[in-house]
């Protein structure tokens, strides 16, 4: 049965799909008309329109515009005027393993993923993000690959998605409590991956707040800074 907990809803902009998506919006508040194919890919140097249309497809399908193919300057904003959208950048904080604890944590103070403010409420100090490695998560929407945003924190719940740190590997997994143990369990019908079996005493190291999904198909949504 599919862990129900988590609902993965939010997407995130690439570098360049934000740049066209900023370049639609200055455009039209400017003249109150959507760039032309021609435009846009003279703004941003793509090599062809192909490659616009699927920067294109993109935006649409995160919701941000709705496309006209048949009108020139066809391009509409889906939000509205009063509702800006802003982003803001958290670093990847390091990797972590869904299944066996054989991914090392290791701190990465050079990339920075960008997301929807909305998607961080109040203090950002204690959030990061993280890339998940394996497939022992996947009925939580975690698969390979995934972004994780988590909470740096101490303080969970019967159930939630944790990260835990085991001899410097980093594990994404579902907790539970037992009277003398702490359990780690796979999200996963896959019977290879088997429950990790912890003393009551022990530490998680956060709490996964959101999942961040990722089409496959799209460029790489890590920015460099």
């Amino acid at each position: 049965m599919p862990y129900h907990g988590l609902m993965p809803q939010k997407e995130i902009l690439t570098p360049s799909q934000r740049r066209v998506y900023e370049f639609i919006k200055l455009r039209i508040s400017k003249s109150g008309r959507s760039p032309t194919l021609s435009e846009i890919a003279k703004e941003i140097g793509a090599g062809s329109i192909r490659s616009v249309t699927q920067y294109l497809e993109a935006l649409e399908r995160k919701g941000l515009i709705r496309r006209n193919r048949y009108v020139q300057r066809g391009i509409e904003l889906i939000k509205k005027d009063g509702d800006k959208e802003e982003f803001v950048s958290l670093p990847v904080f390091a990797s972590a393993g869904c299944g066996s604890p054989s991914v090392i944590a290791e701190r990465t103070f050079d990339e920075y993923i960008t997301v929807s403010s909305n998607l961080v409420d109040g203090e950002r100090d204690n959030l990061f993000v993280i890339k998940a490695s394996g497939e022992s998560m996947v009925d939580a929407w975690i698969s390979d690959g995934s972004f994780v945003l988590v909470e740096m924190t101490e303080d969970v719940e019967q159930g939630d998605l944790v990260v835990a740190i085991i001899d410097d590997n980093a594990v994404i997994k579902k907790i539970s409590f037992a009277n003398n143990a702490v359990i780690l369990n796979p999200v996963s019908n896959d019977p290879i991956y088997q429950p990790i079996i912890l003393r009551r005493d022990f530490k998680v190291f956060g709490r996964v707040i959101e999942v961040i999904r990722v089409e496959k198909n799209e460029e790489y949504q890590i920015i460099y800074e």
